[in-house]
């Protein structure tokens, strides 16, 4: 599938969001993973023939899915997730006004369905807790680093119900600030049930949209950077599995 493709399947009007953030030094990160790195190899400003740098950083760096491998012993690495996962139909639910730390209940993700339409499976759903507007600032780095909200344990059965393909938001992680139960990594990776955090701009997207995301494929890895992104109608009507039929 091609932008071509996606054009004739949304109208001309078809709007491209990118979901991902850049990678830099200063990006917050896990308070156990190491820091993104980029260190010159080869340099023009050196007489070099060509330009080229080295890169550190973890699996789990910046805008990225986590594989069930990250908290299931044996669980399916990223490379080992069929290609058709990481392209589909997703739904927003805007969730900005959570309290700190509160764990999304499933009454949330019905009122949702009950003004947009159901879930369904093979979606992927994401919840826009507007936490990326401290991803930029260094200066707004602990509150990015802190308190965020996430899924409750009923939430993460309801949509695994639905039968759900990717469950994501904007925050460091699905679980809640503080959890010790982990119920997002645990149900949801636990059922093959891709995890993506740290995603951008949610908050211009539709209720539903058409996700699209490369990750890298790493051997035996616990979860990839990725780029993402989302494609809709301008109109945000023709933004269905179906228009891609």
């Amino acid at each position: 599938m091609d932008v071509a493709t996606l054009k004739k399947a949304f109208g001309s009007d078809m709007t491209l969001v990118d979901l991902t953030h850049a990678l830099t030094p200063q990006i917050p990160v896990w308070p156990t993973h190491p820091f993104f790195c980029k260190e010159v190899i080869e340099s023009y400003d050196r007489g070099d023939l060509a330009c080229n740098h080295s890169l550190g950083m973890s699996e789990h760096t910046g805008t990225h899915f986590d594989a069930p491998l990250h908290f299931v012993k044996g669980g399916a690495g990223m490379d080992a997730v069929h290609l058709q996962t990481f392209f589909g139909r997703m739904a927003k639910i805007d969730a900005r006004d959570c309290s700190p730390r509160e764990a999304v209940s499933v009454g949330r993700i019905k009122a949702f369905e009950a003004a947009q339409g159901e879930i369904t499976a093979d979606d992927a759903v994401f919840f826009h807790f507007g936490w990326d507007r401290f991803w930029h600032n260094p200066a707004n780095h602990p509150h990015f680093l802190s308190d965020w909200p996430g899924l409750s344990h009923e939430a993460c059965e309801y949509l695994l119900n639905r039968g759900i393909r990717i469950a994501g938001s904007d925050c460091l992680s699905l679980d809640c600030f503080g959890t010790t139960d982990f119920p997002a990594h645990k149900v949801l990776l636990g059922a093959g049930v891709l995890i993506g955090e740290n995603f951008a701009r949610l908050g211009d997207l539709p209720a539903f949209s058409f996700l699209i995301t490369l990750p890298l494929p790493i051997a035996g890895g616990s979860g990839s950077p990725l780029r993402a992104v989302a494609a809709f109608a301008a109109n945000g009507q023709s933004n269905t599995a179906a228009a891609l039929a």
